[in-house]
C-alpha cells in the first residue's frame, strides 16, 4: 500500500474500533467485572455473524489473570487454529530457557593452501554456523583477516562450508508463489542479508529497456529485462524470480521520469550466493590473484587453518529482532540453530524436537497441536489460544520472564504494533505478538494493574483489517478492565432436529482441538436438520471440485469435448514434411499413451503416430512444436506447496498435458539382497533422467524407497533400499513442462514408428503459425464422463484442466482466476453468494476459504439442473467405489451415501447425498480442520451412518 492508502486504512480500523468500543446501552447490571468482561467478549463474538463482512470468520481466545492465576473468559480456547507468526513465541520461549542472553552465533574464515610472497596457493573456506544477520560489511571484515595474515592475492577457490545445517532450504508446505519475496527467503548455516539482493529498476532511453542494477553480487544472478521504458512518471514494473532459478524477470512499463523501482527478491541456494558476494568483495579488494576462482560448497579439512571469525549480536538482540520485526528468516534460522546445539542436527524437525521437549516439560503443555516451522509461514501449523496462553503463563514465572516481555512489540510504540490501538487504553499497556490476520497473543495491563496473558486466533478472516480489529478490540478491552459495562446475557444457540445425536459425537476429547462447519439440509423439504458453524469459513480441501464441475457442465454442456489438434506448417513431399509437426492443447485431461497411465478412452500418442503414417509421412525435416498457449496461467496453483512438486497429486498445468503431466514408476526388488532393484518406466522416454541408487535389503527389513523430482529439472532420484519380500508398487512422478514432455514423447515415437528426422530438429514450443493446415483433430469423451472420473478419484490435474479451460471457453483466457470467475457467476446464478476464498479448482491451495452453508446450498441447488444426473453418478458411493469405497461399509449408508470427499494434513471434508430411512433426501457438508487425535473420517462416517439411519417417525 502507498501512504495515502495506509492512512486510509488505520483510519477505517480506528474508526471500527471506536465504534466497538463505544459504553452500549444495555444497564450495568452484575457486579462480577470477570463476568461483565466474560459476556463482553462472547458478544464480540456474536457481532462477527451479524456483519457480512465477518460472518465467516471463526474466532477462539483464552484470558487469564496472571495475578490470580485463573482463566477469566474464553470461547473455543481449545481448537486449533493456524497461528501465523504467533508460533514464533515457541521459538523465543524455548530458546530464553536454554541459552543466556550472551550467547552469539559465530561465522568462520580459513585458508587450505600455503602462503608465499603474499600469494596464497590455496582455498579460502568460509564456514557458518547459523547466524541470521550476517551481512555484507561483516564479510569485509573476515576478507581483512586475509590483510592480517599477509595475504594480498589468493589463486585457489572460495569453499563454502554450510553443513551446519541441513539441505532443506524451504518450510515445510511453503507456498510457491511466496518464494521470490524475503519474507520466504531460503535458509542455511551460511546466508547474507537474508539471501535477498536488492533489484533497482530506472528508466533507460524512450522505447527501449530499462536499467537493472543488482546488488550485492549481480554475477550470482541472471536477468531477464523484457520491460519498456514509455513517456510519462508512472510505472507498472513486475519483477519476479524464477522458480528454483536464479533468474530475475522484469516486465512492464516504467515512464522516463520515474525515479525508479528498488524491491528485494530472494535467491536460490544460500552458501553458495554468500560465496559469490565474499567473492566480490575480495575483488574489490583487488586479492584474487586470477579471473579463474570458482565458488563451491565443501566442507573445512583437517589441515586448514581458521584465520578468522565475526559473531552475531548477543542472543537476545536477535531475539529481539525476530518477535518485534516478525522476521520469518530469523525464526527459520534461530529454530535450526535450536535443533543443531540442542541435538546436533540442524534441521527444522531436530529444532521443534526440542521445543515440543520445552513445552511439554517445562510448560506442561499437551503436544495436540502441530508444529512444522518456526516462522508460523505454514499453513500446517495448528495450535490452540489454550496452548498460547500457556505458554505465556509458564514464561511469566521462568527466570527469563522479564526478557521474554522485553521482546514483544509494544502497542502504538514499535515493532508490528506500533500503529494499533494509539490513542486508546491499549496503548503502552499491551504487548503482543502479533501473527496477521491469523492471531495476536500475550499480555494486557488493566486500569487496575492487574495482568492478563491472551491469546485471540482467528480463521476465516477475508478482510485482513477486520481481523487484526476484532483482535484490538479484544486486546483494548482487557486495559478497560474492569471498567466494563454489562451487555447482558446471550441468546442460547439455536437447537435442530438432529441436535441431540450430533452434538455428542462433535463434543468427544479426541475432537477437542478440530474446528468443524456441519450442515444438513432436507433436499426434499428445505428444512435444515443440523447446523454448527455452518457459515464459518474453512478450508475444503477437494470438495471445492464440486463447484469446478457444476460450473463446468452448466457452462460447457455434459457432451462437451475437449480437443488436441495436429498441424504441419510445411508441404508432403515424396513422403518428407518440409516443416514443422504442431500439436496444439486446448486442456485436455484425457490425452494419454497406451498403457498404465490411461485412465480413459481419450486420445493416444499412439494413434496419432498411426495416422501421420497413414499420410505417407516418412521423415520430418523440422520441429515437433507444442502450443500450449490457450492456458496463460502459472502451472501451479495459488498457494501450492513448494515440496509436493515431486508428488502425482500435484503435477503442473499446461494446456497441452499428457499422461495427467506425468511418468510412471514401477518398482520391485531385485533378485536377492544387496541387488540393484527392478525398475520400469512409463512411457520408455528421455525426457526425464532416473537415477536410481535403491538396493534390495534383506527380507523383513525396512522399506526406505525414497523418490523425489530434483526442482525445476526432468531429473527423478530413487535413493533407500527395498526388503526383498516387497511385493512391488509403483508411483507417479509429474515432469517439468508437460507440453514439451507431450512432444517429445511424440517424437519418439514416431521415430520408433520408422517416421526418422532431420539432425537439426527437436522438440519446441510456440504457437500455430497461421499459414499451418490441421492434418487430424483429436477429441475426448464428453465432459459428463469426464466429470465422473474428476469427483470418483478426486484427480486435481483434472480439475485445474477443466477450470482453466471453462476460463478460456468463457471469459476468453486461459487462467485459473478467470475459471474461478466463471465459477463464482455460476454459483451466484443458481443463488449461492460465494462469500468466500477460491483459488484453484481443486481444493489443493490451503488458500481456499468455503463454508459448510456454500456446499449445501450448491447441492440443494443441483438437484433441480437438468445435468445433476451426471454429477450425482459422479460421487464415490459409500462403501462401493472411488474415494469411498472402503468406507461405511455393511451400514444403512453403504450403497446410499455419496459424497465428495477431501483431505488435506490436518483437513478433511464429505459433502453430498444420503437417503434417509424414509426415503427422504438429505444434502450435508462437514467441513474439519485442525489437529486432533481422533479420525476425522471415523466422525464423518458416524454421523453419514447416522443421517441413513434417520426416521422422521422415531422423532
Amino acid at each position: 500500500m502507498n501512504r495515502w492508502q495506509r492512512r486510509i486504512c488505520f483510519a477505517l480500523i480506528f474508526f471500527i474500533l471506536q465504534a466497538w468500543m463505544a459504553v452500549p446501552a444495555w444497564a450495568s447490571g452484575g457486579s462480577d467485572p470477570d463476568v461483565r468482561l466474560d459476556r463482553t467478549l462472547r458478544q464480540y463474538v456474536q457481532e462477527l455473524k451479524q456483519n457480512p463482512d465477518t460472518k465467516g470468520m471463526l474466532v477462539g481466545y483464552e484470558v487469564y489473570s496472571l495475578d490470580r492465576h485463573k482463566a477469566v473468559s474464553s470461547w473455543q480456547e481449545s481448537k486449533t487454529f493456524v497461528p501465523g507468526s504467533t508460533l514464533k513465541l515457541l521459538v523465543s520461549a524455548a530458546l530464553l530457557d536454554r541459552w543466556p542472553r550472551e550467547l552469539r552465533i559465530p561465522t568462520e574464515l580459513y585458508i587450505d593452501g600455503r602462503v608465499a610472497g603474499g600469494v596464497l596457493r590455496g582455498d579460502v573456506i568460509l564456514k557458518g554456523y547459523g547466524d541470521p544477520s550476517l551481512t555484507v560489511d561483516k564479510l569485509d571484515q573476515l576478507a581483512q583477516a586475509l590483510v592480517k595474515k599477509g595475504i594480498r592475492k589468493m589463486s585457489g577457490d572460495i569453499v563454502v562450508d554450510d553443513s551446519y545445517y541441513d539441505s532443506v532450504r524451504l518450510g515445510t508446505s511453503w507456498m510457491w508463489d511466496d518464494e521470490l519475496f524475503p519474507f520466504s527467503a531460503q535458509i542455511g548455516a551460511v546466508s547474507v542479508n537474508g539471501n535477498t539482493v536488492r533489484v533497482k529498476v530506472t528508466p533507460g532511453r524512450l522505447g527501449k529497456p530499462p536499467r537493472v542494477t543488482v546488488s550485492p553480487a549481480p554475477d550470482y544472478v541472471r536477468v531477464v529485462n523484457r520491460a519498456v521504458t514509455e513517456d510519462g512518471d508512472n510505472q507498472n514494473l513486475t519483477i519476479t524470480r524464477t522458480r528454483a532459478k536464479n533468474e530475475l524477470v522484469i516486465s512492464g512499463k516504467i515512464g522516463t521520469d520515474h525515479p525508479g523501482l528498488t524491491v528485494k527478491r530472494t535467491v536460490v541456494e544460500p552458501g553458495l550466493f554468500a560465496g559469490y558476494v565474499f567473492k566480490e568483495r575480495l575483488q574489490k579488494k583487488g586479492m584474487l590473484a586470477g579471473k579463474h576462482t570458482t565458488v563451491i560448497t565443501g566442507a573445512v579439512s583437517a589441515q586448514a587453518e581458521r584465520i578468522g571469525q565475526i559473531v552475531s549480536p548477543p542472543m537476545d538482540q536477535l531475539l529481539r529482532h525476530m518477535t518485534k520485526k516478525s522476521d520469518n528468516f530469523f525464526a527459520e534460522m534461530l529454530l535450526k540453530q535450536l535443533g543443531a546445539r540442542e541435538a546436533g542436527e540442524g534441521s527444522a524437525e531436530a529444532g521443534i524436537r526440542a521445543i515440543q521437549s520445552f513445552a511439554r516439560d517445562r510448560a506442561g503443555m499437551n503436544l495436540q497441536f502441530r508444529q512444522v516451522d518456526g516462522s508460523g509461514l505454514s499453513r500446517q501449523d495448528a495450535i490452540s489460544p489454550h496452548h498460547l496462553v500457556q505458554l505465556l503463563e509458564t514464561m511469566d514465572r521462568h527466570p527469563a520472564g522479564e526478557r521474554f516481555w522485553s521482546l514483544l512489540p509494544v502497542a502504538g510504540v514499535d515493532g508490528t504494533l506500533k500503529n494499533r490501538m494509539t490513542g486508546t487504553p491499549g496503548e503502552k499497556h499491551v504487548r503482543a505478538k502479533t501473527g496477521g490476520e491469523f492471531g495476536l497473543a500475550g499480555i494486557a495491563v488493566a486500569q487496575s494493574g492487574e495482568r492478563f496473558a491472551f491469546s485471540v486466533l482467528i480463521k476465516g478472516a477475508q478482510k485482513k483489517a477486520l481481523a487484526k480489529a476484532l483482535q484490538d478490540r479484544i486486546a483494548i478491552t482487557l486495559a478497560t478492565y474492569p471498567d466494563l459495562p454489562d451487555p447482558g446475557e446471550l441468546p442460547p444457540e439455536e437447537a435442530y432436529l438432529l441436535s441431540d445425536a450430533i452434538d455428542p459425537l462433535l463434543a468427544d476429547e479426541a475432537y477437542a482441538g478440530m474446528i468443524s462447519g456441519i450442515m444438513v439440509q432436507s433436499v426434499d423439504h428445505g428444512e435444515v436438520l443440523y447446523r454448527h458453524h455452518a457459515e464459518a469459513l474453512l478450508t475444503p480441501a477437494s470438495n471445492i471440485k464440486l463447484f469446478t464441475a457444476g460450473a463446468a457442465l452448466r457452462s460447457l454442456g455434459m457432451d462437451y469435448r475437449f480437443k488436441t489438434e495436429l498441424y504441419r506448417t510445411g508441404p508432403i513431399r515424396d513422403g518428407v514434411l518440409k516443416g514443422d509437426l504442431v500439436m496444439k492443447g486446448y486442456g485436455d485431461p484425457t490425452l494419454a499413451t497406451d498403457g498404465p497411465l490411461r485412465v480413459q478412452e481419450g486420445p493416444v500418442i499412439e494413434q496419432i503416430v498411426s495416422d501421420l503414417k497413414a499420410l505417407g509421412i516418412q521423415r520430418v525435416e523440422g520441429n515437433v512444436v507444442a502450443d500450449a498457449g490457450i492456458f496463460t496461467d502459472d502451472v501451479y496453483g495459488d498457494g501450492w506447496s513448494w515440496d509436493d512438486e515431486s508428488e502425482y497429486y500435484q503435477p503442473q498445468i499446461t494446456a497441452l498435458s499428457l499422461n495427467r503431466g506425468t511418468v510412471r514408476l514401477d518398482y520391485l526388488p531385485g533378485e536377492k539382497a544387496g541387488d540393484p532393484i527392478r525398475l520400469t518406466l512409463s512411457p520408455k522416454t528421455d525426457y526425464v533422467r532416473v537415477v536410481n541408487e535403491v538396493v534390495t535389503g534383506p527380507a523383513g527389513s525396512e522399506n526406505t524407497l525414497k523418490i523425489w523430482r530434483d526442482r525445476g529439472t526432468n531429473t527423478i532420484r530413487l535413493s533407500g533400499s527395498l526388503p526383498l519380500d516387497f511385493g512391488g508398487d509403483y508411483t507417479r512422478v509429474p515432469v517439468e513442462n508437460p507440453h514439451l514432455y507431450a512432444g517429445h514423447v511424440l517424437k519418439e515415437q514416431l521415430e520408433q514408428a520408422g517416421i526418422s528426422f532431420s539432425a537439426r530438429s527437436g522438440v519446441t514450443s510456440g504457437p500455430v503459425p497461421e499459414e499451418s493446415e490441421l492434418l487430424r483433430r483429436y477429441l475426448s469423451p464428453p465432459l459428463a464422463e469426464v466429470i465422473q472420473y474428476l469427483n470418483k478419484n478426486s484427480d486435481n490435474f483434472y480439475a485445474e484442466m477443466i477450470l482453466k479451460t471453462i476460463g478460456f471457453e468463457k471469459k476468453g483466457e486461459g487462467t485459473a482466476k478467470a475459471g474461478i470467475s466463471v465459477v463464482t457467476d455460476y454459483s451466484r446464478s443458481l443463488g449461492v453468494d460465494l462469500n468466500a476464498d477460491l483459488l484453484d479448482g481443486s481444493g489443493l491451495t490451503r488458500r481456499n476459504q468455503l463454508a459448510s452453508a456454500h456446499l449445501v446450498g450448491l447441492l440443494t441447488a443441483l438437484t433441480e439442473e437438468p445435468y445433476f444426473s451426471a454429477i450425482y453418478d459422479s460421487l464415490p458411493i459409500a462403501g462401493v467405489d472411488g474415494t469411498l469405497r472402503s468406507r461405511m461399509k455393511n451400514t444403512a449408508a453403504a450403497g446410499n451415501l455419496r459424497g465428495k470427499t477431501g483431505s488435506l494434513t490436518d483437513v478433511s471434508a464429505l459433502s453430498g447425498y444420503v437417503s434417509t430411512q424414509d426415503g427422504e433426501r438429505l444434502a450435508y457438508s462437514m467441513l474439519m480442520n485442525g489437529y486432533t487425535s481422533g479420525s476425522m473420517r471415523e466422525l464423518q462416517d458416524k454421523i453419514g451412518v447416522l443421517l441413513a439411519e434417520f426416521k422422521r417417525e422415531q422423532r
